[in-house]
């Protein structure tokens, strides 16, 4: 009773780090639970909340005011084990949809739920800026163990569809920033040739080349 952990366990360098994360999470956080967790660890040396970090991350987008109620919904539906029910608007049309809520996955510089579906009988990823009018409801399930391959995000995007095409020397930069320098081949004409990009479905393919306008000469598929 009474004991405390002594703070020069944690070096400042230490501390800034597990501020940073705090910071993260903070930024997409409907409540101030994570900036009194800071001025706890922080207690009786404020310098170090007040200090230059070196990394600032923002997890949140345009979609702030919206999002963060959606991520406290969701991480409270996790923790009591209950049902969440949402209007989700996909490529397929927009269908109401009940599920049993895992975790709340960030990337690809968007935030999605990894979720058991009664109605798939699977889990499915879900994008939180395509779900809308959640609830969560006073219904309690059995937690499943959830598959190791389904914690993999990228097993959700199989790239079965391979692009080759050629690109103007005006959009390099957009082939550098999504896939890297190198992704392209210069050719003598000036011109970028790209051999291999997947691509999980056509929408998705064509819906990225024809951004690039007259810029792309798509030369696989047909």
């Amino acid at each position: 009773e009474g004991y405390r952990i002594d703070r020069t366990v944690l070096t400042s360098s230490e501390m800034q780090s597990i501020l940073t994360g705090l910071r993260s999470l903070d930024s997409v956080s409907g409540t101030n639970k994570y900036q009194q967790l800071m001025d706890k660890l922080a207690m009786g040396n404020s310098s170090i909340l007040t200090s230059n970090s070196h990394i600032l991350i923002d997890l949140s987008s345009w979609y702030k005011s919206c999002l963060a109620p959606k991520i406290e919904l969701i991480q409270a539906a996790i923790g009591a084990r209950e049902y969440i029910t949402f209007a989700y608007f996909g490529p397929s049309g927009e269908s109401r949809r009940k599920l049993e809520p895992y975790l709340l996955v960030f990337q690809w510089s968007s935030w999605y739920l990894l979720a058991y579906c009664r109605e798939r009988e699977d889990f499915r990823l879900f994008k939180l800026n395509r779900l809308w009018e959640a609830e969560c409801l006073e219904e309690t399930f059995s937690p499943r163990t959830v598959p190791e391959e389904k914690l993999d995000a990228f097993r959700h995007f199989t790239d079965e569809i391979r692009l080759r095409a050629r690109f103007s020397e005006g959009v390099k930069f957009r082939l550098i920033e999504e896939y890297g320098p190198s992704s392209f081949t210069r050719l003598e004409d000036g011109t970028l040739l790209v051999e291999d990009l997947g691509f999980t479905n056509y929408p998705v393919l064509l819906e990225w080349a024809l951004s690039f306008g007259s810029n792309i000469e798509v030369l696989e598929p047909e």
